[in-house]
């Protein structure tokens, strides 16, 4: 009796704790907007207004400090609840370029439709207005998308910084699908 209790409760236990769970495998479907500014501060680079742009491609090692401002700003129509102050240290020096300016110097999409990423992130915004800075950018990867049924024809220009994770990444070689690491 006490092997049936026994082999009993083994099989509950299998079955409760083996499932896998239903919603695991359910396609979802997550719709995201990032049009708009709703409850984004202002960020200011050595004392100049910029855009979050800048800051996703601005090196930690140069920056000498950050405040935060809690009061909310307007500028050109646009609210900020907040602000961001990055200030750089003295000797650096940021080569600032705009992601209009970066597409006309480093690709031939000149004309083209594009969409920026940055570290797999999309650009929302005016990119003569949205800033890098080119010392801190690892690798420039241009991408022609393509499609005659929906007439689509653009450029996707994805931008990678000198993160550590990019770096690494960088040094990795791909041998037939399998991967080596390089170590130094």
């Amino acid at each position: 009796m006490k092997n049936i209790l026994l082999l009993g409760f083994v099989f509950f236990t299998a079955s409760v704790s083996g499932q896998t769970s239903v919603s695991d495998t359910i396609l979802k479907v997550v719709y995201t907007d990032t049009s708009g500014n709703s409850h984004k501060p202002a960020y200011f680079f050595n004392g100049k207004f910029t855009n979050q742009t800048l800051i996703a491609t601005l090196n930690p090692m140069v920056i000498e400090s950050i405040d935060v401002v809690k009061e909310n700003i307007q500028f050109d129509n646009v609210k900020y609840y907040g602000q961001i102050h990055i200030k750089t240290k003295n000797t650096y020096k940021a080569k600032i370029i705009s992601l209009t300016q970066l597409k006309e110097k480093y690709t031939n999409l000149k004309n083209k439709q594009s969409i920026f990423m940055i570290d797999g992130t999309i650009v929302d915004g005016n990119y003569d207005s949205s800033f890098v800075d080119e010392n801190y950018l690892l690798k420039i990867i241009v991408d022609k998308v393509e499609n005659s049924q929906e007439n689509l024809h653009l450029g996707l220009i994805r931008l990678f910084t000198k993160s550590d994770e990019n770096i690494k990444k960088s040094k990795e070689i791909r041998i037939r699908g399998g991967q080596l690491t390089m170590s130094r």
